[in-house]
């Protein structure tokens, strides 16, 4: 697929477009790494529902550095050709939060029953 003239060109100055999208990627390998390491921490305690719970995570973190990539990608392409109505939601700050509002709740549930 042949590239758009000017495509490559960079939108504003400032950069926010690429900062916003290195900092998903970070978010994202954030949550691989700490779901590993989750790993490490919970299996010992909570045996395979453990194992589990970090390779969900591992695989949200998978997800959200491959759409933010996906989406950075689109977004570049789309403000380089003016097209600003048709911009990316953020489903990805949606799947993220809906994740961490669950793994919270899973953890209160487990001190609650451990007491």
């Amino acid at each position: 697929m042949s590239t758009p003239e000017g495509s490559d060109r960079v939108f504003d100055p400032g950069l926010q477009v690429e900062r916003t999208a290195l900092s998903w990627q970070r978010t994202g390998l954030s949550i691989v790494v700490g779901s590993l390491v989750g790993i490490r921490v919970l299996a010992p305690v909570a045996g395979w529902w453990g194992v589990a719970a970090g390779v969900a995570g591992a695989l949200l973190g998978v997800f959200v550095v491959v759409r933010s990539s996906i989406r950075h990608r689109v977004i570049h392409e789309r403000l380089t050709r003016d097209e600003l109505a048709l911009l990316p939601g953020a489903g990805v700050m949606a799947v993220v939060a809906a994740a961490v509002l669950l793994a919270a709740l899973v953890a209160l549930g487990f001190v609650l029953l451990q007491r």
